[in-house]
């Protein structure tokens, strides 16, 4: 996942303060990007809404990536199926090919083939990203568009209906859950901007 942010130094303060993790700049990345890594793992990069890649007065929010064997194939099955192409599969340097829909049911998610970047891994624990949510009017259907139509087995995914204080039901979202021990699940939303689920 990436967090845009207008601030991202006053995003690493938030970030450090609500989950413990500590951002700075990756030593291994070519671009010098800004990341948030807990547990000395990698969870989330952070990027300057500043930026000339977003249009003036983008609000704040998480980009949600996907792994797909096929960026190309993926995105073709998702448009057919009702989805909005954002971004066409498009080669990120030698690190993988990205794109970018709104599926059927209002929700922005990011398709990543792989290439020299595969993605992070990191154990399951408090206060550490454990599952991404994705909330809709139907998440039966919502499921089968991932888990069928694109053939995603989004091992760590859920999909339920709309939570407490989640957007307007017409909004679909995907959401990331992260555990903060045995509580029920609820929507919480920083001082940022950005919205995620404790639980």
């Amino acid at each position: 996942m990436d967090c845009k942010a207008a601030d991202v130094d006053a995003a690493a303060r938030v970030f450090a303060d609500e989950f413990g993790w500590e951002c700075l700049v990756d030593p291994g990345d070519w671009r010098g990007a800004i990341k948030a890594r807990a547990d000395n793992h990698w969870v989330a990069g952070l990027s300057n809404l500043d930026s000339p890649l977003y249009p003036p007065g983008t609000p704040p929010h998480i980009s949600y990536y996907l792994a797909v064997g096929d960026a190309a194939a993926a995105h073709g099955l998702a448009v057919a199926d009702g989805a909005t192409s954002l971004i066409a599969p498009t080669p990120v340097a030698d690190q993988g090919i990205l794109a970018t829909v709104i599926d059927p049911f209002g929700a922005a998610v990011s398709l990543w083939q792989p290439g020299a970047f595969a993605g992070w891994t990191h154990p399951r624990g408090p206060r550490i990203p454990g599952r991404i949510v994705h909330e809709s009017r139907d998440p039966a259907a919502a499921e089968r568009f991932y888990r069928v139509r694109l053939g995603l087995s989004l091992r760590y995914a859920d999909f339920t209906t709309h939570l407490p204080g989640s957007p307007p039901d017409g909004d679909a979202a995907w959401t990331v859950a992260i555990p903060f021990g045995d509580q029920p699940t609820r929507p919480v939303r920083l001082t940022t901007g950005h919205r995620y689920l404790r639980c």
